[in-house]
């Protein structure tokens, strides 16, 4: 099917929407991490291995037991974690909480950058001007800044982990998986990066003329100039002038 600037337009709108809704419901939702470790409680008594569930801003615990006592179910980020560690006193989830804590920053600040290209795409559109074009440079930037983001996530954890005993008596003390939300930054970062490449081409397909080119390419008129000084230099010699 042929792309028409109307179907592109369509095509922009649509994708910066749900890469915008997508990367939202990753960054204000609390599964980017699913882990299963043994906490104790503050009077000391150690608990069965408790499933617990981590975003870029707290941590929850996932309470199986009805019976269980001293154990908060959510704590924000910077929130004290007394009275939830490790039973060998190095609480893994709550030190991977403390690790990630630089690379959540990036996934918010994709989201203002994407927020941004969104409504200069919306504008650019209407007007059919520049901000489609900075619309997808911006687009660009937000997809890059989550993948640094998600990056640094990954090494963080990787790092926290990679340091502690894994296993004990043949069991393992602690265990984790990524949750949707992490898989939802990482869809964001393709849609966005595929919004950027709608609006570049939308904004090409606007301004496919040469004077368009002139105005968008610094320099462009001295190459065009130039090759068509060497072209009537050519044409010239090929079809030389005859005079009786």
């Amino acid at each position: 099917m042929h792309c028409t600037p109307r179907v592109l337009t369509i095509a922009s709108v649509v994708l910066g929407a749900i890469s915008m809704t997508v990367l939202a419901l990753s960054v204000g939702t609390d599964s980017w991490l699913y882990t299963r470790e043994q906490l104790k409680t503050d009077g000391g008594n150690l608990t069965s291995t408790i499933p617990i569930k981590m975003g870029l801003w707290k941590v929850c615990t996932i309470v199986e037991d009805d019976n269980a006592e001293d154990i908060r179910p959510c704590l924000t980020v910077g929130g004290g974690v007394s009275g939830q560690e490790r039973a060998d006193g190095q609480g893994t989830t709550f030190a991977i909480m403390s690790a990630t804590r630089f690379a959540a920053l990036f996934p918010v600040f994709s989201l203002v950058l994407l927020t941004i290209a969104v409504i200069l795409g919306i504008i650019g559109n209407l007007k059919q001007d520049v901000r489609t074009l900075f619309a997808s440079v911006i687009s660009v930037l937000a997809g890059l800044s989550l993948a640094v983001g998600i990056t640094l996530y990954i090494s963080a954890i990787n790092d926290e982990v990679g340091h502690r005993s894994k296993e004990k008596d043949g069991k393992a003390e602690f265990t984790y998986d990524y949750g949707w939300s992490f898989y939802f930054a990482g869809i964001a970062f393709i849609l966005s990066e595929s919004t950027a490449v709608v609006y570049i081409t939308l904004y090409m397909r606007r301004n496919s003329s040469a004077d368009d080119m002139v105005r968008i390419i610094p320099g462009l008129e001295d190459i065009l100039d130039s090759n068509t000084s060497e072209k009537e230099e050519n044409l010239g010699v090929s079809n030389p002038t005859i005079i009786l």
